[in-house]
C-alpha cells in the first residue's frame, strides 16, 4: 500500500485501509474503488490522504491498539470534551478506563512497531492527535521501564495534554495561512488553561497535570510558557513533548501534508539536545519502524527486497523477499531471506516514492509484454 495525497488521487484506485471517523464508523471502507464522487467526499470531510493498494507492498500491518479500543477511547474523549463545554466537568473515571484500554493493548503488543501514519479528517484532529500522543507516550514509558501505575499516570496526562485547546477559538487551529502574533499568543495560552483545568481534579496527580503545562517546553529553554530548560521540565512532560511533536509531524494539516514516520524521526533527530531529551528521544524512536512492512530496500548486493516481517527484535535487519537480481532485473518468484541470519548482505537505503513509482511502472510494462510470469500480474493491478 502507499499513502496518496488528495490532489494525486485518481478514479480506479483502491482503498487499502478503512478510513474511520470519530465515532468509530467507517467513512470509506477498505477495497472501495475510488470514483470522482468519493474523491470529492474525502475533500469535504477534510481528509487529505488515504492508503491505496499498489499491489507491490500490500501487506497486512498489525495494529498496536485495536480498532475497538480506539473507537471506545475516542468516544469517551469526545463525550468528555462535550461535558467540559456544557458542564465544565470531566468524567475522570471514564477517562482512566480509556487509558487502561490503551495500556492493556500496548502491553499485549509490546514487540510491535509504529509503522503507519494515522489518517483522519481535520475536524477530528484534536481527538485522534490526543489519542496518538497517549499511545506514543505509553510506548516510550514502557521502553524506559515504567511500571503499569506510572504508565497510567503518563497516559492520562498525555491523553489530556491539549485539553486547554477546547477553550480556544477552533477557527485558529484550522487556518491555512500563517498565524498572526496575536493568534500565536492565544494558542500558547492552552498550556496554562489545561493545567488549571486538570489540577482541580483529585484523581489527577500534580505531575500528571503538569504535562499540560510543560509539554511545549524545550530542553534548551526555548519553549513556552515559562522557558524551562533541562531537568526543570518534568520527565512526563519531556516524554509527551516528543510524542506530541511526532504525532503532529505525521498528521495532515490544512497548511501542509503529513510527513512519513521515517521523515519525522529524521527531523526530530536534528533537534535532539535542543528541543528534546536525547535519552527520551532514543527510547521513543526505538518504537518506530525504520524499515516498515511493505517498504522496498536496496541491498549492497544490488538486489531489491520487500520487507515482510519486522519487529523490535529485528528492526534493523528484517525478514525480506528478494524481488530482483543483483542487476535490478525482477525475479519471477520472490525469495524469502532473513537478514538477521545473512550478515553478508546489508541495507543501503529505503527506496523513495519516486523510485517506487518507477518500479511499479516497470512491473506493469513487463507484465503487459509477457516478460514477467503471471505471479506478477496481481502486483501490477493497482
Amino acid at each position: 500500500m502507499k499513502r496518496v495525497y488528495w490532489e494525486d488521487l485518481e478514479s480506479g484506485m483502491v482503498i487499502a485501509r478503512t478510513v474511520v471517523g470519530l465515532d468509530g464508523r467507517a467513512l470509506l471502507n477498505e477495497n472501495t474503488r475510488l470514483t470522482p464522487s468519493y474523491i470529492e467526499r474525502l475533500d469535504k470531510l477534510g481528509i487529505r490522504s488515504v492508503y491505496i493498494k499498489d499491489g507491490l507492498s500490500d501487506i497486512d500491518i498489525p495494529e498496536i491498539v485495536s480498532d475497538q479500543a480506539l473507537a471506545a477511547v475516542s468516544h469517551t474523549l469526545g463525550e468528555s470534551i462535550k461535558d467540559i463545554n456544557r458542564r465544565n466537568l470531566l468524567d475522570m473515571g471514564s477517562l482512566k478506563r480509556s487509558v487502561s484500554l490503551l495500556v492493556e493493548d500496548i502491553l499485549s503488543n509490546r514487540n510491535l512497531l509504529i509503522q503507519l501514519e494515522d489518517i483522519r479528517s481535520y475536524d477530528d484532529y484534536l481527538y485522534f492527535h490526543s489519542i496518538n500522543v497517549a499511545i506514543f507516550s505509553i510506548m516510550t514509558g514502557l521502553t524506559m521501564g515504567y511500571p503499569e501505575s506510572k504508565l497510567m499516570d503518563l497516559g492520562l496526562g498525555a491523553l489530556l495534554h491539549d485539553i486547554g485547546m477546547i477553550m480556544l477559538d477552533p477557527r485558529i487551529g484550522k487556518k491555512k495561512s500563517p498565524l498572526s502574533q496575536a493568534e500565536i499568543s492565544v494558542i500558547r495560552n492552552h498550556c496554562e488553561i489545561g493545567f488549571n483545568i486538570l489540577k482541580t481534579y483529585r484523581e489527577v496527580s500534580v505531575t500528571t497535570a503538569h504535562i499540560a503545562y510543560q509539554h511545549h517546553e524545550r530542553v534548551d529553554g526555548s519553549g513556552y510558557p515559562r522557558q524551562l530548560d533541562g531537568r526543570q521540565i518534568l520527565e512526563y512532560a519531556r516524554i509527551v513533548a516528543v510524542a506530541d511533536t511526532f504525532a503532529a509531524l505525521i498528521s495532515d494539516r490544512p497548511y501542509r501534508n503529513g510527513y512519513t514516520s521515517t521523515e519525522a524521526v529524521t527531523i526530530m533527530g536534528k533537534l535532539s539536545n535542543a528541543y528534546f531529551d536525547p535519552f527520551i528521544l532514543e527510547a521513543f524512536t526505538s518504537n518506530v519502524a525504520i524499515y516498515p512492512l511493505g517498504s522496498i530496500l536496496l541491498l549492497d548486493s544490488g538486489n531489491l527486497a520487500l520487507v515482510t516481517s519486522v519487529t523490535k527484535t529485528n528492526s534493523t535487519r528484517p525478514i525480506v523477499h528478494i524481488i530482483s537480481d543483483s542487476k535490478g532485473a525482477l525475479l519471477s518468484q520472490a525469495l524469502e531471506l532473513d537478514l538477521n541470519k545473512n550478515h553478508e548482505l546489508n541495507i543501503v537505503r529505503r527506496l523513495n516514492n519516486q523510485e517506487l513509482d518507477l518500479l511499479r511502472s516497470r512491473i506493469k510494462t513487463l507484465v503487459f509484454q509477457d516478460q514477467l510470469s503471471p505471479a506478477w500480474a496481481e502486483t501490477a493491478n493497482y
